[in-house]
């Protein structure tokens, strides 16, 4: 056991001095088999750090270097992997959310254009289109397309909104208008041919 002056007992050396199989490391003097073991500890330590860390599992799938424009491009340490045919969106997936009013017109009005207007109905066509689905869908029988050239979000739940409806004699009808919506669905509108 060191003496309080730095040097073991019964080693018999002057102040300041250490004996064998012992270290002086600053003020404090250590038995050389404690260093060696602090030593041993770190490198396996390290070792297993370094293994952890380089020791990736391979990828099942290839991996590619594009992503959409209105993704950010991801770090170079991680890899994009393209979903496979099983992995496609369901209608679910596409659909706007709820908070988003402006999403929700647009998205009205892609159901229009694209004659799905079951799906327009429940967006709010039967909020805004009168009493009688067919009525309403027959409203549109000389609208060949519906252009949404401005939509802004007002204030929320509220959406002003351009429309340029080309007829299918090529004439062009221009609306513009306020829509409401609430819980993904529009429950009203003030809309004007100008």
């Amino acid at each position: 056991m060191p003496r309080e002056d730095g040097a073991p007992d019964g080693t018999g050396q002057p102040l300041g001095a250490t004996g064998y199989g012992y270290v002086r490391v600053g003020p404090t003097i250590l038995p050389v088999w404690l260093l060696w073991l602090m030593a041993a500890l770190l490198a396996v330590g390290g070792v297993t750090a370094y293994v952890l860390l380089n020791s990736s599992p391979e990828p099942s799938q290839q991996t590619v270097d594009v992503v959409p424009s209105t993704v950010p491009p991801p770090s170079p340490d991680v890899d994009f992997v393209p979903p496979t045919d099983g992995d496609s969106p369901s209608a679910s997936d596409t659909a706007p959310s709820p908070d988003d009013a402006s999403a929700i017109v647009e998205e009205f009005y892609q159901d229009i254009n694209d004659h799905d207007f079951a799906a327009a109905w429940d967006l709010g066509g039967k909020n805004i289109g009168g009493s009688s689905y067919s009525e309403w869908v027959a409203g549109y029988d000389t609208t060949a397309s519906i252009e949404l050239s401005a939509v802004n979000t007002e204030s929320p739940g509220q959406v002003g909104a351009d429309l340029r409806a080309t007829q299918s004699d090529g004439s062009v009808r221009v609306y513009q208008g306020t829509y409401t919506v609430s819980d993904g669905v529009i429950v009203g509108a003030d809309i004007t041919l100008k």
